[in-house]
């Protein structure tokens, strides 16, 4: 079975998002390409998931992902993750949050309008 390796965004400024990424939700630099073209970064999480940001050609622009595409981000602690992201002056969708035993999430968009999603669950999604 294929295992999933890494997921990837564009960014206009990929040095910007990608210290975002670093500073809000913890993750960690394994990959600097910024000096080709185009310029991006891998960054990974403590479990081994990669997440890639590519600059973003000039003339493609963002599409509307609302209901078709997502990275979702696992949290341990969800409300103080919430809280951190607010504090950077994002801001969650409303209609789309989950909150009970099962699952806790929620939706926002990144500072080059990546659609994003906290979770948190008591098990993991996939054992």
């Amino acid at each position: 079975m294929a295992r999933i390796e890494h997921t990837a965004v564009f960014a206009v400024d990929p040095a910007a998002l990608k210290d975002f990424y670093i500073e809000a939700l913890g993750l960690r630099l394994v990959v600097d390409n910024s000096h080709t073209s185009p310029p991006g970064y891998f960054l990974a999480d403590d479990a081994g998931m990669a997440f890639e940001i590519i600059g973003r050609p000039g003339d493609l622009k963002v599409g509307p992902t609302r209901h078709v595409c997502h990275t979702a981000f696992f949290v341990d602690d969800y409300d103080g993750a919430r809280a951190a992201l607010e504090k950077r002056g994002l801001v969650f969708e409303t209609d789309t949050v989950v909150d009970n035993e099962k699952m806790r999430t929620a939706f926002f968009h990144d500072p080059e309008g990546n659609r994003c999603q906290i979770v948190w669950r008591p098990k993991p999604l996939v054992s």
